[in-house]
């Protein structure tokens, strides 16, 4: 039976690795949305339809149902289907990542959307719970509406200097070793 105090730690563990990715992938996801205007693949967008019908709206729409239902689809049901065609752990968490990915069809958010696929995946495959996943996708979202919201977008994305390029995959990569720890070490009911 499982204790408060490990799904109160679950779901501590689940409210950081949202604000690890969102705060550590940040600059890498920024340098990535420069380059793809840069290159001309995707051009600079405002998030004015996002507020049509008001922040509040946009709030539970993003916030909360975008990422239940996305997760119950990439997770819960494109995870099974894979497992049921006898696929091992690594290649069902990358192609249900890759899929995620592609969905969200933002070339400037391609790695974002890929390690976001990733670590939702690893953590569903491992726990077999779906409401951790749904934690996380949610504060994600619900602090990037709010932040659009609030902050809005600037012109320039990125200065695409060469030490913030060098920042910005550091950052990357040390948030990934803290997500693979806070993952393992962390997340109650961890399969190894």
């Amino acid at each position: 039976m499982l204790k408060v105090k490990d799904y109160l730690r679950t779901a501590l563990v689940c409210v950081v690795i949202a604000f690890a990715c969102l705060f550590g992938y940040l600059m890498f996801q920024n340098l990535c949305a420069e380059l793809f205007i840069r290159w001309g693949l995707e051009a600079r967008q405002t998030d004015t339809d996002l507020f049509a019908h008001g922040f509040f709206m946009a709030l539970v729409f993003v916030g909360v149902f975008v990422p239940i239902l996305e997760e119950l689809i990439f997770r819960l049901v494109a995870c099974n289907l894979l497992k049921l065609a006898k696929m091992p752990d690594w290649c069902v968490i990358i192609i249900s990542a890759v899929v995620f990915m592609f969905y969200h069809g933002s070339w400037s958010q391609t790695v974002y959307q890929l390690l976001m696929g990733i670590w939702f995946a690893w953590i569903f495959l491992k726990t077999k719970q779906i409401g951790w996943t749904i934690l996380i996708h949610a504060i994600n979202n619900t602090f990037i509406v709010t932040y659009t919201y609030f902050a809005g977008e600037g012109s320039g994305v990125f200065n695409l200097s060469a030490g913030n390029i060098c920042w910005s995959i550091s950052l990357a990569i040390v948030t990934t070793l803290a997500v693979v720890f806070l993952i393992k070490k962390g997340i109650y009911k961890y399969e190894k």
